[in-house]
C-alpha cells in the first residue's frame, strides 16, 4: 500500500464531503425521489469535487505543476459533475416509474441508488482515462464503499440532522475504498523513493505512458525535452523508447534507445530515479534492444 496515495485520496473524499455539506440545502441531501433538486445538486457537487481532487491532488503534490493540476481538476470535475447528475436524473425517472407501478421497500430503493451512484462515478474515471478497465477497477472500490457508507448515512445520520458527519463519513469511506481498490488492482507503475517513508507512485494504466517537460505528459519533469521517453505496452509487456537525442535517459545505469522493461528496472533521468514494477511482466521477452 502506498500510504501517500491513500492519504491523498482520503483527503480528497473528506474535502469533497466538507464542501458539499456547506452548499447542500436543507432536507435529505441524498434522496432524489422525495427531494429531487437537493439530491441532484448534492450528487453533482460531491461527485465533481471528488473526481477533480482525486485527479489533481497527486499531480500537485508529486509533480508540483499548478497549471497541470488545475487543468486536471477542471476537466475531471466537469466530467464528474455532468455524468453523475445525468445518472441521477435517469435514476429518479426510473424510480418514479417503478413506484407508480408497484410497491418497493425503501431500503431496496436506497441500495439501488448507491449502486447507481457508484456506477456513474466509476464511469467518470473510465471516461477520463479512456479505459473500461479503469472503470471496472474504480467500481470494485466505490461500490462497497458507497453502499456501506450510504447505509450508515441513511440509517443514523441524515435522520438525526447530522449532515456534516454524514458527508465526512461518506467522503472518507468513498476515498478509502477507491484507494484500496486502485492499489490492489494496479498492474504496472513507477516508484520514486523520496525518503524512507514517502514514495511517489505513477500508475501506468494506458497503452502509452509519456515522460517529458510539458503538462500534456503523464509524467511531467522539471527540465529536459518535451518528450523524453515513451513506455508502450505490447502483449502485456512494456517497452521503453528514448526520444532524447542526447541520450540522457539511463536504464539500469546503461544508455538505451529501446528496451523491454522487467520488474525492478531502474530508470534514471538526471538526478531522479524511477523503479519500474509490474504484476504482469516478470521476465524479459525476446524483443530487440538498441543500445549506444
Amino acid at each position: 500500500m502506498n500510504w501517500l496515495f491513500y492519504c491523498e485520496i482520503i483527503f480528497s473524499g473528506l474535502l469533497a464531503g466538507l464542501v458539499t455539506s456547506l452548499v447542500s440545502p436543507a432536507g435529505n441531501p441524498w434522496d432524489l425521489v422525495e427531494n429531487f433538486q437537493t439530491g441532484l445538486l448534492t450528487t453533482g457537487v460531491f461527485s465533481g469535487l471528488f473526481a477533480g481532487l482525486v485527479s489533481s491532488l497527486p499531480v500537485l503534490i508529486m509533480e508540483k505543476r499548478l497549471s497541470k493540476a488545475l487543468t486536471c481538476w477542471i476537466s475531471s470535475t466537469s466530467v464528474g459533475l455532468s455524468v453523475t447528475m445525468l445518472g441521477g436524473v435517469i435514476f429518479a425517472m426510473a424510480a418514479d416509474f417503478i413506484l407508480s407501478q408497484t410497491l418497493i421497500a425503501g431500503g431496496v430503493l436506497r441500495f439501488f441508488w448507491w449502486l447507481s451512484l457508484s456506477v456513474c462515478l466509476s464511469g467518470c474515471f473510465g471516461i477520463l482515462h479512456g479505459s473500461v478497465k479503469i472503470m471496472c477497477r474504480s467500481l470494485m472500490g466505490l461500490t462497497p464503499a458507497l453502499i456501506i457508507a450510504g447505509a450508515f448515512v441513511d440509517r443514523f445520520f441524515v435522520t438525526d440532522g447530522q449532515n456534516l458527519v454524514a458527508f465526512l463519513l461518506l467522503g472518507g469511506v468513498t476515498g478509502s475504498g477507491f484507494a484500496i481498490a486502485w492499489e490492489l488492482l494496479k498492474e504496472s507503475w513507477l516508484d520514486e523513493h523520496i525518503s524512507s517513508m514517502v514514495v511517489y507512485r505513477y500508475y501506468i494504466d494506458g497503452p502509452e505512458f509519456i515522460g517529458g517537460s510539458t503538462d500534456e505528459c503523464d509524467l511531467t519533469l522539471t527540465e529536459g525535452p518535451e518528450n523524453l521517453f515513451v513506455i508502450s505496452e505490447k502483449d502485456g509487456i512494456h517497452i521503453i523508447e528514448a526520444h532524447d537525442e542526447d541520450m540522457t535517459l539511463r536504464i539500469n545505469q546503461a544508455r538505451f534507445r529501446y528496451r523491454v522493461l522487467v520488474d525492478g528496472d531502474t530508470i534514471v533521468v538526471g538526478q531522479r530515479v524511477f523503479i519500474y514494477h509490474s504484476k504482469l511482466a516478470r521476465s524479459r521477452d525476446v524483443l530487440p534492444e538498441a543500445t549506444i
